[in-house]
């Protein structure tokens, strides 16, 4: 049952998303990976660090923006007293992020890396991430689309 409402969710969710309005999808639901596949995103957005899109003068500027991101991810954990439920000093996230030319989130793809996080915990996160997808922004602004992936690992409290 609890299958069923999770795939009747990410269906409404994938279905009336507005792409201005965000979408977080956890990587290690097959529902979901099988949704943002047909999507095809990464032809629709420029890679962030091809250097025929972002010269080497901006990389410095790539590479804060970046940082500060996941600084505002872990400031909502840290607000919210998020807690992994395990005893690791951190937890490390592979993240995909697809944003508007504005920098602001179109789709956060994740996939948390450390094995012992339960499944539990994983949709606590999607769920915190969804509440304020709106307030997290790249502070970047293209004249294209653009994505940008990489690992990240956030301290647990």
């Amino acid at each position: 049952m609890k299958k069923l409402l999770l795939v009747c969710l990410l269906i409404v969710l994938f279905s009336c998303n507005k792409e201005n309005e965000g979408v977080v999808v956890n990587l290690q639901n097959e529902v979901a990976i099988n949704k943002i596949k047909k999507l095809d995103l990464d032809t629709k957005y420029k890679n962030l660090l091809n250097p025929e899109f972002t010269t080497d003068e901006k990389y410095k500027e790539v590479t804060k923006s970046w940082s500060d991101f996941h600084k505002q991810v872990g400031k909502i954990l840290k607000d919210n007293d998020f807690d992994w439920g395990i005893k690791d000093s951190s937890v490390k996230i592979l993240n995909k992020i697809y944003c508007n030319k504005d920098g602001e989130v179109n789709y956060m793809v994740f996939k948390v890396m450390n094995e012992n996080v339960t499944n539990s915990k994983k949709r606590e996160y999607e769920q915190l991430l969804t509440e304020n997808i709106t307030k997290l922004k790249i502070d970047l602004t293209k004249k294209e689309k653009f994505s940008q992936c990489g690992k990240v690992k956030y301290l647990n409290k």
